[in-house]
């Protein structure tokens, strides 16, 4: 019965049972099971496979649990043998002993699972016990007769005597019985009293080797052994440190092991009690099994008395239970002798009281430093009967009373263990799930365990929530398809029954809606959602109806409508162009006129329509979704439409009498890899600082160039390939315009023709393309001479952009240069001699094998060769004489070649005019640091300059001369700027601020001013060499035609001045000054003149003039001429007086300064001038007056002078 439970309860079992009742709900339940139309487990086949692979799973881990199990055992066994040393020599060779006592049976433990059958553990999941003890304590001996089982005793063939280790416990005895592993420890291990290093390393040693294999629980319980007849004589300090030593190991236990594990105290050898055989000499061995002791209540340490408080109550009954029995067992017992030990025998237990009591308080009693240990109770035992019993009431007697302790004869009979079988069976045992986990592998555990259980409930959850969504997508799925196909039908409105126009518009949003359905055409290749997996998706079976849905839309709704619209083309068309012709080809192919159907041709067609029809960027996603629905259209064979055969025929007929060659040269043209060429840019071909020096007239700009086809790489890389490709498509698609054109491949001939005049359209282009290119480009205006310079630096520099830019028009438009060597394995893109020589042997078959490894390049090159040999050479040349594709245009630019690139490598012409260009920069940078516009000799010299820079362009090409020219000029205005901006710096400096200041609000510039000009100030100014003429001289007088009056500017390069000719009309007046104030030379002015009285009025007698000191008195007498010099050497005055008849003075008038001459000049009345040297005033005052006349040596007349009043000072140039 036994055996059954043990079966029906064991893990495998329930498991199998767990997986047999899932077998069955998946076989009867499963088929019900299921995700809209989905059933996964409705196939027998699917269900059998689903419960095999559940049974498989479980055989696998019920293996993986024993074997798991297996190998715990023998890592167990392993570690007891090899655990690890500890420190010191002595502690390693005492765990080395403890190797060398287990090693006879790791054999036999490592594959034996403990237990009787139905039962059967292994050896680390069975309880496992400590013994503790003093040496002699009778560990062994209680073990060794405590009436359990040691299975392997007899399996290891020693027997149980050499395993259990008679004589002392030297080191740790290990007994392995079928309900526990009971380890029974050294003595010294306890007291730790001989060796104290040796023995704690060992000890220590001991509870890792636990630990390490056990972690969750060491250990189910200790059993403190002590012997009576120890406790009982021993003094109380002994028996007090043998307490302390048990609570100390204990403690360690419990720190090392992280448990509160249960602990029994067995008070051994209770047969050295007096009386005590005597006493149970009557029990059988049923009797004698039983527990004789005390069994306290579960303490869970947590109140402050511990169970070991209750020690006394329970030992007192106990002796009264022993009270109770000694009048049985005196009736019993004939002996006297064994009567009267019987009858002691309570007392002699009950004289224990005090002893055990004060040993257990001492190793139990509770303590806030300590955990307390779980004590669960004290016994007393008895492994056999040797030794000599005492009788410790009689030896207290003796010892009072000072007599001989009597000597008690030892016991006879067979030795017989007593209250030993149960205690470890029933008790011991029994509470082995008592012990608590380590709370750190427990907290690891729970957390594993709490892991597992999350883990499974999130794949749990995982799974659910995946069907669900999966199921919830799915069905979405399903709606959102059928509710696109409804607004399809929506969507179609008339655009279903017949096609009268070709707008695209009424039925784009029904294709468009119908390919982007989440199952339609354009998700055909998607990767299917990972949400909606699961065995439930259902876009495959959905997508088997959109997408041929989609096909039949596109055949029925939109291959209509471009058949229509190439109609209306093929209607308008009037002369013959490329897309009349690609128009009447793609009608050929949509109507099955056409030997097979090219996609490329008609979506190239379309795309150049639609963008025609539908231009902006707001109509591009409307382009392209069209270009896309008709390429999805072309991808499958076409519903075959009638065509206008009437139709057909008029443009053929206007289609026809285009050129061959024109065809040819439009298809190239319009092929993806020619449109796909870069465009050549002055940007990114004149160096990075063309933007800087050069622009355009004609408002382009920079980044604005030729066509990538109209360039060296597009010749050598497409045109040459792509012509012949062209030509022969042109000659092999005859049957566009003409029906009765041949079948098969055009010959050779043909091909070459139309390949050899589609080149020379395609010469005449690039010749186009690059004169005008070259004629759009001029130097940027200098905007001053700064600029001028900076200009000119940049193009005389290194990295000419200039240069550069004709450097690489060059090589652009020397088309007849070999390309570069092509990489191993490349084919070529021209002939090489060779190749032109094979060319040459029509019927060799070298010939054919040169055209396959020269590739689309080669076969042009050969194929014209081979034709101008034939055609136009005459019989005797050969292809070598062919001139070599390019060479057209190269002959055409020769010229730009020959100014760019110098004889032998030598310096070229475009060298010169760079270096002359520079000359100007150096002297430009000269001319603009030196004061003023740099002198004439500058000047001169970057004229002289400018002038070798345009006759050095006489010998270079149209476009550089015009470009020389635009740099002389520029150069000559940005010279003239420089020189202005010089002149304004140096009169600012010097001149301007002595002219304002001195001649400002002064007479006699300023008539009515009171303030006199300083003559010095004067002769600063005007003097010949002063500041104004000084100035002139030296920055003006070589741009001025001074021969006549007014001065005229003159031009310098053609370039005028432009100064005002107000500003040059003001150093013309300041000369006229000079000549005037300063007629012989020197600083100061000096005017010599004569004056001479010419009459005075009657009412006076006389009339006195006094000029500086200098007096001339008329009396109406002579007429006398006085020569004076102004200013004169006396007093700056000059005054006129009259006087009467009686010599009354009449009046007169007087002026003061340097300039009072003048001053009574002007304030007379002037007149009377016979000629300009000479002049009249007439001074009044007092009703008198007086005339005299002024001459002075000079016809510029400085009192007459009108300059003298008009005069301003210079403010700019």
């Amino acid at each position: 019965m036994r055996k059954i439970l043990s079966i029906l309860t064991a893990r495998w079992f329930v498991t199998l049972i767990g997986v047999l009742l899932l077998a069955a709900i998946v076989w009867f339940v499963g088929p019900l099971f299921a995700f809209a139309d989905a059933r996964p487990l409705e196939s027998e086949l699917v269900r059998v496979a689903v419960i095999a692979a559940l049974l498989v799973i479980w055989a696998f881990a019920v293996a993986w649990s024993i074997v798991r199990s297996r190998n715990a055992n023998a890592r167990l066994v392993d570690d007891m043998a090899q655990e690890a040393a500890s420190p010191g020599e002595a502690a390693e060779e005492e765990i080395e002993t403890i190797r060398g006592r287990l090693t006879e049976a790791l054999a036999v433990l490592k594959n034996t699972r403990l237990g009787k059958k139905g039962g059967r553990r292994w050896l680390y999941e069975l309880p496992w016990y400590i013994l503790i003890g003093p040496p002699g304590a009778g560990k062994t001996t209680a073990l060794v007769n405590s009436g359990v089982d040691f299975p392997l005793a007899e399996r290891t063939g020693q027997g149980r005597d050499a395993i259990r280790g008679i004589g002392g416990t030297r080191n740790c005895d290990w007994w392995f019985t079928n309900e526990a592993v009971l380890i029974d420890t050294a003595g010294r291990y306890t007291t730790q009293d001989s060796h104290a290093a040796r023995d704690a390393a060992a000890w220590k040693g001991f509870l890792g080797l636990l630990k390490r294999n056990r972690p969750r629980q060491p250990i189910n319980g200790a059993l403190i052994c002590v012997s009576i007849s120890d406790l009982a004589i021993m003094p109380e300090a002994e028996r007090s440190a043998h307490a302390r030593a048990v609570r100390q190991r204990l403690q360690e236990l419990s720190d090392e092991l992280g448990v509160r594990f249960p602990v029994y105290v067995l008070f051994t050898k209770a047969d050295l009690l007096a009386g005590f055989s005597e006493f149970f000499d009557d029990l059988d061995r049923e009797a004698r099994e039983q527990v004789w002791g005390i069994s306290f209540a579960f303490d869970e340490g947590k109140g402050e008395q511990g169970a070991v408080t209750g020690f006394l109550k329970e030992f007192d009954r106990l002796v009264d239970r022993l009270n109770e029995r000694v009048v049985t067992r005196l009736h019993q017992e004939p002996d006297i002798r064994n009567r009267s030990l019987i009858y002691g025998f309570p007392a002699q237990v009950a004289s224990l009281r005090e002893p055990l009591d004060e040993f257990l308080a001492e190793a139990f009693r509770p303590s806030r430093y300590d955990s307390r240990p779980l004590l669960r109770g004290a016994y007393l035992t008895s492994g056999t009967q040797e030794g000599t019993p005492f009788d410790r009431l009689m030896g207290a007697m003796a010892q009072s009373f000072g007599l001989d302790r009597q000597q008690m004869a030892p016991p006879q009979g067979r030795g017989r263990s007593y209250f030993l079988t149960d205690l470890l069976r029933r008790v011991v045992f029994a509470e082995a799930h008592i012990v608590s986990t380590n709370p750190k592998v427990e907290r690891r555990l729970r957390w594993v365990r709490w892991g597992a259980t999350t883990a499974a409930l999130l794949v749990l959850a995982g799974g659910l929530s995946a069907w669900t969504v999966s199921y919830l997508g799915n069905r979405e799925l399903i709606s959102s398809v059928q509710s696109g196909l409804n607004d399809y039908g929506a969507k179609l409105g008339d655009a279903v029954g017949p096609v009268r126009n070709a707008d695209l518009a009424t039925v784009l949003p029904a294709l468009d809606l119908l390919r982007a359905m989440p199952t339609g055409y354009d998700r055909r290749n998607d990767d299917v959602p990972v949400a909606m997996q699961f065995g439930l998706y259902q876009g495959d079976v959905l997508s088997q109806g959109t997408v041929p849905s989609y096909r039949r839309a596109l055949n029925t709704l939109l291959l209509p409508r471009l058949v229509v619209r190439l109609e209306d083309i093929l209607r308008g068309v009037k002369a013959p162009s490329n897309l009349a012709y690609v128009a009447l080809k793609s009608y050929l192919m949509l109507g099955g006129r056409a030997p097979e159907i090219d996609r490329d041709t008609i979506l190239a067609w379309l795309k150049v329509d639609l963008d025609q029809r539908y231009p902006g960027a707001d109509n591009a996603p409307h382009r392209q979704a069209i270009l896309d629905h008709t390429a999805a259209l072309l991808e499958r064979p076409i519903t075959v439409v009638g065509i206008d055969g009437k139709l057909v025929d008029q443009a053929r007929r206007i289609l026809g009498a285009a050129p061959p060659a024109e065809s040819a040269y439009k298809m190239l043209l319009s092929d993806p890899a020619v449109a796909a060429l870069p465009e050549w840019t002055i940007g990114a071909n004149g160096g990075p600082e063309a933007s800087r020096v050069l622009a355009r007239p004609s408002g382009k700009g920079l980044g604005e160039g030729i066509p990538g086809v109209y360039t060296y790489r597009g010749f050598h890389e497409t045109v040459l390939a792509g012509l012949e490709h062209a030509a022969r498509m042109v000659a092999s698609e005859r049957w566009v315009v003409d029906p009765q054109a041949p079948p098969g491949d055009p010959d050779d001939a043909a091909i070459a023709r139309i390949a050899g005049d589609a080149l020379q359209l395609y010469y005449n282009d690039y010749i186009s393309a690059w004169n005008g290119l070259l004629a759009d480009v001029q130097i940027v205006p200098f905007q001053s001479q700064d600029h001028a310079i900076e200009t000119l630096n940049i193009l005389s520099g290194p990295s000419s952009p200039l240069a550069t830019l004709l450097r690489a028009a060059a090589k652009e438009t020397d088309l007849a240069a070999a390309p570069p060597e092509p990489a191993a394995g490349a084919a070529p893109a021209g002939l090489t001699d060779g190749q032109k020589a094979a060319a040459g042997m029509a019927a060799d078959e070298a010939t054919a094998a040169a055209q396959r490894a020269l590739g689309p390049a080669g076969r042009l090159a050969t194929l014209l060769a081979q034709d101008y040999a034939k055609t136009r050479l005459g019989g005797g040349a050969t292809a070598a004489d062919a001139p070599a594709p390019g060479a057209y245009v190269s002959d055409r630019f020769r010229d730009l070649r020959a100014f760019v690139e110098g004889p032998n490598g030598g310096a070229s012409p475009l060298d010169d005019m760079i270096r002359t260009m520079a000359d100007i920069y150096r002297q430009m940078t000269r001319s603009a640091m030196a004061p003023g516009a740099g002198g004439a000799a500058a000047n001169a010299e970057l004229a002289g300059l400018a002038q070798q820079l345009t006759a050095s362009a006489g010998r270079a090409p149209e476009v550089m001369r015009g470009w020389a020219n635009q740099i002389s000029q520029a150069t000559s205005e940005a010279t003239i700027g420089g020189a202005r901006r010089g002149l304004n710096a140096d009169w600012n400096t010097t001149g301007r601020p002595l002219c304002q200041a001195a001649l400002g609000g002064r007479y006699p510039f300023a008539r009515g001013s009171r303030q006199d000009v300083k003559l010095d100030d004067f002769g600063r100014l005007f003097a010949p060499g002063g500041l104004i003429d000084g100035f002139f001289t030296k920055n003006l007088a070589q741009y001025v035609d001074t021969s006549r009056s007014p001065w005229r500017w003159t031009k310098l390069n053609n370039v005028d001045l432009g100064i005002s000719d107000g500003t040059l009309a003001q150093f013309e007046k300041a000369a006229r000054i000079r000549d005037a104030f300063f007629p012989q030379g020197g600083t100061q002015p000096s005017v010599g003149l004569e004056i001479q009285p010419v009459d005075l009025s009657a009412n006076a007698a006389n009339v006195l003039l006094d000029i500086n000191g200098q007096v001339i008195s008329y009396d109406h007498g002579p007429q006398q001429t006085a020569a004076l010099r102004w200013p004169g050497t006396g007093a700056n005055q000059a005054r006129v007086s009259f006087t009467g008849e009686t010599g009354t003075p009449l009046g007169g008038i007087s002026q003061d300064g340097p300039w009072a001459l003048f001053r009574l000049i002007d304030q007379s009345r002037v007149g009377g001038a016979s000629a300009s040297d000479r002049f009249r005033f007439t001074v009044s005052a007092g009703g008198a007056s007086a005339t005299f006349e002024v001459r002075t040596g000079s016809v510029l007349n400085p009192f007459t002078l009108p300059q003298l009043r008009d005069f301003q000072c210079p403010q700019a140039f």
